[in-house]
């Protein structure tokens, strides 16, 4: 239905199309159809961030066909072009104590009410590393259990 140069005339209607396409079939278990059009976006998409959704996607895509390795691999990626420290791989476990440690006690000297009355997450990087962390714990709760206190640290020092 759209045209062979649509990527270039109406940009922003193919992207949205295309990841709702993508969305659609992932929902209908389509799996393969969802890596083919994933890729599709991924090459023609003009920004970093206009990949975010489709990889999102392709993120849960894969981890319905249990492809965790794949899932995790692709989420710290993304992470890692977010400007967020990724665990991967796994560091020494007394430098995973250690800022996990950091942490507890940033949050230890935090009130309820200091913590219930925290800006509200506004910035989009954050709040888009926020989302792909939340598809990692899944996964890793799943596949690589060592990588959930990391993940769970770094959400906490996101917010």
């Amino acid at each position: 239905l759209l045209c062979n140069d649509h990527w270039e005339i109406c940009y922003d209607l193919s992207l949205q199309l295309h990841n709702l396409y993508v969305e659609a079939e992932y929902c209908n278990g389509h799996f393969e159809e969802v890596g083919h059009a994933a890729g599709v976006v991924i090459k023609q998409a003009r920004s970093f961030e206009d990949k975010l959704r489709i990889y999102a996607t392709l993120m849960k895509s894969l981890a319905a066909q249990n492809k965790l390795h794949d899932t995790m691999q692709i989420g710290f990626d993304v992470l890692r072009e977010l400007g967020v420290q990724c665990p991967s791989p796994l560091p020494d476990k007394s430098v995973a104590a250690r800022d996990i440690m950091k942490t507890s006690m940033a949050l230890k000297n935090k009130s309820k009410d200091e913590f219930l009355n925290y800006h509200e997450m506004n910035e989009g990087s954050m709040t888009a590393a926020m989302k792909f962390l939340q598809i990692l714990l899944n996964s890793s709760f799943i596949a690589k259990q060592e990588y959930l206190p990391l993940i769970i640290d770094q959400m906490m020092k996101l917010t």
